[in-house]
């Protein structure tokens, strides 16, 4: 079972196109390839609860969520899609909960987290070369995935996982891959700047400040440095869009009238909350957004043809409570707010492990509010099994059992101690 699971995370991000070309209908529904292993994964956790037992702390923390999300199917005006919608965000749980169900061995090792990083090689080589050789007219690298936002993100992603390999006392990098890593980060960061995605980037930031300030201090040289990254047009570009279009007048008949990609989501979000006013505890239900928009959004409304199957709400908590309501939003919020509760208790035993999954948890929080998260299957798949794989270890370290470390990266029941910024090994 340990194996399946690395396999699926070492290649799902490899295979976000492939996925997306492979549709077939059922029902009326357009489904991709994608669908299948989402049911499939679903089989496969069912199994692994069934068969294994281990901590019911994912299920206590995604179970509130599921649980009104399901209900507020009932009064969805797209039921199909609510359910379809439902069983993603169970593949999330699922992948939540399943570091939790592994074998001891595979939980000391965090050895799923090789998984994260070998997952990454297909797309930073595809990523490179769509740089050099293919670059489509936005200028903005998607290597493997379908957006380059869903890439950005998943790259912040391994970014921390990165870091909190380079961080934490209770599971790091063999010393000959920690050689390796450092210059490949640096790959990753670039090719996080070259999809222009400006969320991506201040949660990267995020992860690199927290890493230069609280475990090697010689990273504050990089820190200092990020100002000239004003100078590539990439970023500049991006930067200085915001300037422009800062009002919507109401009309869109010219180049004149466009509005930039903040306003558009402002004036959407204005658009949600006024259209769920009267339905404020509990949604419109589940999938209701995309198709709801085509009334309530103006631009969506004025132009069909264009958002013929509406849009998304670019904002996972403005689609929370628009879709289940403020008691979904809560249960939501709780969700990570059940994360940095579980991240704080283990400081004491791994405090620049913590630090560094902490960065990584408030940075996805932060890309939240920017963006459809919950549409980014291989997205989720990566950081919630991120997050629960290094919960296992920590839990089994707490538990006291010790076993042999893997290749890449090895167990440490060492004591850490910072010296000059940097983590070294006390005596």
């Amino acid at each position: 079972m340990e194996f399946l699971i690395f396999s699926v995370l070492s290649t799902r991000s490899s295979v976000d196109r492939v996925f997306d070309a492979m549709r077939f209908d059922v029902a009326g529904m357009d489904l991709t390839a994608g669908a299948l292993l989402n049911v499939a994964v679903l089989g496969f956790a069912a199994l692994m609860v069934l068969m294994r037992s281990g901590s019911a702390f994912a299920i206590r923390v995604w179970l509130p969520f599921l649980l009104v999300a399901s209900v507020s199917i009932a009064w969805s005006p797209d039921r199909a899609g609510g359910i379809r919608a439902l069983l993603v965000l169970m593949t999330y749980a699922s992948f939540f909960a399943m570091p939790f169900l592994v074998r001891t061995s595979f939980r000391h090792s965090a050895f799923l987290l090789k998984a994260i990083i070998y997952s990454s090689i297909v797309p930073v080589a595809v990523g490179l070369l769509e740089m050099a050789f293919f670059l489509d007219p936005s200028g903005r690298v998607k290597s493997t995935f379908i957006h380059p936002n869903g890439f950005a993100f998943y790259l912040m992603v391994v970014l921390c996982v990165i870091y909190f390999l380079l961080s934490s006392s209770a599971v790091q990098f063999t010393p000959f891959a920690r050689r390796l890593i450092i210059p490949y980060s640096a790959l990753v960061v670039g090719l996080i700047i070259m999809t222009q995605t400006r969320a991506a980037w201040a949660g990267t930031f995020l992860i690199l400040a927290t890493y230069a300030v609280f475990v090697n201090r010689r990273y504050l040289v990089v820190l200092a440095l990020l100002p000239l990254l004003i100078f590539i047009p990439a970023v500049s570009n991006r930067l200085t869009d915001l300037e422009r279009g800062t009002a919507y007048t109401g009309a869109m008949a010219s180049r004149a009238d466009a509005i930039n990609s903040f306003t558009w989501r402002k004036l959407m979000w204005e658009s949600a909350f006024a259209d769920v006013a009267d339905t404020p505890l509990l949604g419109k239900g589940l999938a209701s957004f995309a198709p709801n928009s085509l009334q309530f959004f103006p631009l969506a409304h004025a132009d069909k043809t264009a958002y013929r199957k509406g849009v998304g709400a670019h904002n996972a908590y403005v689609q929370a409570f628009y879709e289940t309501g403020a008691v979904g939003l809560a249960c939501y919020l709780m969700v990570y707010v059940s994360l940095l509760f579980r991240t704080a208790r283990s400081f004491k035993n791994d405090p620049r492990g913590s630090t560094m999954l902490l960065s990584g948890i408030l940075a996805y929080m932060t890309v939240n509010f920017s963006d459809n998260i919950f549409d980014y299957g291989s997205l989720n798949w990566y950081f919630w099994s991120f997050v629960a794989i290094v919960f296992a270890k920590w839990a089994q370290q707490r538990s006291g059992l010790s076993f042999s470390p893997s290749r890449l990266v090895s167990s440490s029941r060492v004591a850490y101690r910072p010296v000059a910024g940097n983590l070294r090994p006390s005596a």
